[in-house]
């Protein structure tokens, strides 16, 4: 059976970290009660960080005259091919005939069209700084000819991650390893399964699945950027455009080496995200709070990734325990202690309450408490580890215990999601494994 043929980027982006031009168009600038209609291009900017801008020139006409040389007006603003951009100025210079200036987004992603009334049989999009995975079960039936692929499918949509051909995703975590920065490493294809075509709003619910998906998976934030919808004969019906995420490379749950954890995942998370609204709040909070807490020795510091952290599996635990499963009202929730909370979630969701050799800082400086002051297991240790950087009045000398409180937070984090979608294989624990390519079952399958 022949391969299929590679997607490819609907955008040159070898170039980076030089800007790459997206589109060209007309800029309608309006200075006042004065007007200008001049060429224009949409650009996407890596350094000193991804941002998009609108990069345009007027020249000085009678009827717009160029009176300002040292301070940027501020009764400026633009419309690109017909349609005004919320943002305010950058970068610019001016002389007495030209005003060149670089004009920034209020928000993304920009879409410059109705994305409701737009259909489309696919969409492609590009993915930064995705991890080099292997092991997808697709790869033997359905890859492209030396081209890694990941095949996210819920029960309507397929989604398809391939590597960039030509070894080119190797020769992009080169650089970023080397240099850091952001560089293209996978197209992204976005198809119903039925292959019915689908609306430009259906497509942005979708990327806003995949991006939390994707977060999760990485351990930071992640989405494919700068979607083109394309039609059954293959031509244009609408464009997205935004700036991808930078960030050091977190550690995380996956193990990049084994590529069907996530596609054994992606189902079921769809699934709990799709239950309801409730259940996509909770998740997206979660998630938003997980790559947040999940430092790479930046910013924030583990102090305040111990509380982010812990805020999530509060959230998660209110959310299973009090409105999805109702065991329990919302005041008796709120009565108990936030170790009791956690402790009840985590048993219910089959991992361990207990202080392990995992965490050695934790029971070291624990048996140095006395009796009636010990942390009874972890979910007690973490907690009250959080409560000493929350309220100073504690006694406790804990500061020992800070990376433990964070690895084992977010370690809790990271299982309770899986658990919580019904997620039944493999992952790459961070209080135990070695290396990132090091893998055990979840333990909640162990017994099975």
């Amino acid at each position: 059976m022949s391969r299929p043929e590679p997607l490819q980027p609907v955008y040159d982006f070898s170039s980076a970290p030089e800007p790459v031009s997206l589109l060209q168009g007309t800029a309608d600038v309006n200075l006042g009660n004065d007007r200008a209609s001049e060429a224009a291009s949409l650009m996407l900017r890596f350094l000193p960080g991804p941002h998009l801008i609108f990069q345009a020139s007027v020249k000085g006409t009678a009827e717009l005259e160029l009176p300002f040389l040292f301070e940027t007006p501020d009764n400026l603003s633009l419309s690109f091919n017909g349609q005004e951009i919320e943002g305010f100025c950058g970068r610019w210079k001016a002389n007495f005939e030209t005003f060149d200036f670089d004009w920034v987004p209020q928000s993304e992603p920009v879409a410059l069209c109705d994305m409701e009334s737009k259909i489309s049989v696919a969409a492609i999009l590009h993915l930064f700084n995705f991890p080099d995975f292997r092991g997808g079960q697709h790869q033997a039936t359905a890859a492209p000819a030396g081209c890694a692929l990941l095949v996210l499918e819920s029960e309507e949509w397929r989604i398809s991650l391939q590597e960039l051909p030509d070894g080119a995703t190797r020769e992009a975590w080169n650089r970023i390893k080397a240099e850091g920065g952001c560089f293209l490493t996978h197209v992204v294809k976005l198809e119903r399964k039925d292959g019915k075509p689908f609306s430009g709003e259906d497509a942005s619910e979708q990327c806003h699945l995949l991006n939390n998906f994707l977060s999760f998976i990485k351990g930071g934030k992640c989405a494919p950027v700068c979607g083109v919808g394309l039609d059954a004969a293959g031509a244009t019906t609408w464009k997205t455009f935004a700036s991808p995420y930078v960030g050091k490379p977190p550690y995380s749950w996956f193990t990049p080496f084994k590529a069907s954890q996530a596609e054994l995942l992606f189902p079921l998370f769809a699934k709990r995200w799709q239950q309801s609204e409730e259940w996509k709040d909770c998740l997206h909070s979660a998630i938003y709070w997980y790559v947040q807490a999940n430092t790479s020795g930046g910013s924030p510091g583990i102090d305040a990734a111990i509380i982010l952290a812990q805020s999530a599996l509060e959230r998660l635990a209110y959310h299973y325990l009090v409105v999805d499963r109702q065991m329990i009202s919302g005041k008796g929730f709120d009565d108990l202690r936030a170790s009791d909370r956690l402790r009840l979630l985590f048993s219910i969701c089959g991992i361990s309450n207990e202080i392990t050799d995992a965490t050695p800082d934790i029971r070291q400086v624990n048996d140095t408490f006395r009796k009636e002051s010990r942390w009874v297991d972890s979910p007690h240790a973490i907690t009250d580890i959080r409560n000493s950087l929350v309220h100073p009045v504690s006694k406790k000398k804990v500061h020992d215990c800070y990376v433990d409180a964070w690895r084992l937070s977010l370690w809790y984090l990271e299982l309770s999601v899986l658990a919580l979608c019904g997620y039944d294989d493999t992952y790459t624990s961070r209080l135990t494994a070695k290396c990132v390519t090091e893998s055990e079952k979840v333990p909640w399958g162990k017994k099975a």
